[in-house]
């Protein structure tokens, strides 16, 4: 068992920091104790839940790798896919993502994907990917604009089409029903409003919680009511003209929309290091610094439906946990040490413990 103290702890009720002493016990926080244990003492430091990335290729699409490092999408559908069967552990991103404080991800196919695969969250650790999982078969995604009509151009010579597509989606979300009744929950990647407007009619005909990834012109539709939106990145390349309105301004649209909303770095798109600047510019939009943190622990875990194991600091829960040496959402602030079930999996000093 292991005693912390003195440390400003994230409380994920409160959402602000708080002088709290907290235990971890293997894997696991715990309810601190009347124990002898020798405490370390976080005098100065900061404490939040490790970080998650709410959309990510992290382990599909290996770093400093050509085409043959990339396993993220297939041509063919089919809906027994699973992106835990493409993930590669070694992929030198989670070491970089684990630097910035970043301990889990949802693991999403590529956007030239049509008809992607079913999602899993992981751990950015250990030396298979059946230990890294933290839970499967999260949503299942599709992808639907440029990237998924170019894809499928360059590989038939055909044409793709909005109604072509429409039917696709259709067709898959009735063999889901069937096939897959333990889906409960639809990603759809989109950039523009008219696409945008074709997930508001999925929504209707369909008893899926349907979300948006991306959602770039959603503000362009008005009076309409949304699901947890898995939004950006932002910072990033404007990579075809489907983003043209791309702006941290939407972060600001979403919150006057009322619309619930969550970070990604959808890593290689933007680099998983970059998640913590995603919530700073849309605290630079407006929103707290409270709310924009909640986000990226508590509120991630929520939406991805794993709450009741990780994102939060509290009893049960597996110890996942960052120590900075400044608010996370300073520009300069740096990790000292990040911890996954309890386990120190960096040190800002290479092998030094806490």
């Amino acid at each position: 068992m292991t005693r912390y103290t003195n440390g400003l702890v994230f409380n994920y009720q409160s959402r602000t920091f708080e002088k709290i002493d907290f235990e971890v016990h293997k894997q696991y926080f715990t309810a601190p104790s009347a124990s002898d244990t020798p405490a370390i003492d976080l005098t100065n430091c900061y404490v939040t839940p490790g970080f998650i990335d709410s959309c990510s290729q992290i382990g599909l699409q290996e770093i400093g790798i050509r085409w043959e490092g990339d396993d993220s999408f297939e041509m063919e559908s089919n809906l027994h896919y699973s992106v835990l069967d493409g993930i590669y552990p070694f992929d030198t991103a989670f070491n970089k993502a684990l630097q910035h404080g970043i301990t889990a991800s949802h693991i999403v196919p590529s956007p030239k994907s049509l008809i992607g695969a079913k999602t899993a969250v992981v751990h950015h650790t250990h030396t298979t990917v059946d230990e890294m999982v933290i839970d499967n078969n999260i949503a299942f995604t599709f992808s639907i604009g440029h990237r998924a009509k170019h894809t499928f151009f360059n590989a038939t010579k055909k044409p793709l089409t909005r109604m072509g597509i429409a039917k696709t989606l259709r067709d898959t979300l009735q063999q889901l029903q069937q096939q897959e009744p333990a889906i409960k929950k639809i990603m759809i990647r989109a950039h523009k409003a008219v696409d945008i407007e074709l997930i508001q009619r999925l929504q209707k005909e369909f008893h899926y919680k349907f979300h948006i990834v991306h959602a770039t012109e959603i503000s362009f539709i008005e009076q309409a009511k949304w699901n947890t939106v898995v939004a950006g990145p932002v910072f990033r390349y404007i990579e075809h003209n489907e983003m043209m309105a791309l702006s941290p301004k939407l972060y600001q649209q979403l919150a006057m929309m009322n619309t619930p909303f969550v970070f990604c770095t959808d890593h290689p798109t933007s680099s998983a290091t970059h998640l913590a600047i995603e919530a700073g510019l849309a605290v630079r939009e407006g929103l707290s610094r409270a709310d924009a943190l909640y986000a990226l622990t508590t509120g991630a875990a929520q939406f991805l439906g794993i709450e009741n194991m990780t994102g939060s600091i509290r009893d049960g829960l597996f110890a996942d946990f960052v120590i900075w040496n400044k608010h996370p959402l300073d520009l300069d602030a740096q990790v000292i040490a990040t911890f996954i079930k309890g386990q120190q999996v960096y040190s800002q000093k290479a092998g030094a413990l806490i």
